[in-house]
């Protein structure tokens, strides 16, 4: 995997979460998140067109 600049982008539910991960301080809801959501949506922008 070729590994490059991306940009993501995230619904309202999803910075909804983000901002409630942040206040709450979740480290395993973080983990959660970036594991469930931000990889398959980083591994889907790195895939070739």
């Amino acid at each position: 995997m070729n590994l490059r600049k991306v940009q993501i982008v995230l619904d309202v539910s999803d910075v909804q979460q983000v901002l409630a991960i942040a206040l709450d301080e979740d480290k395993d809801k973080a983990l959660a998140y970036i594991k469930g959501s931000l990889v398959k949506q980083i591994e889907k922008s790195l895939q070739p067109h």
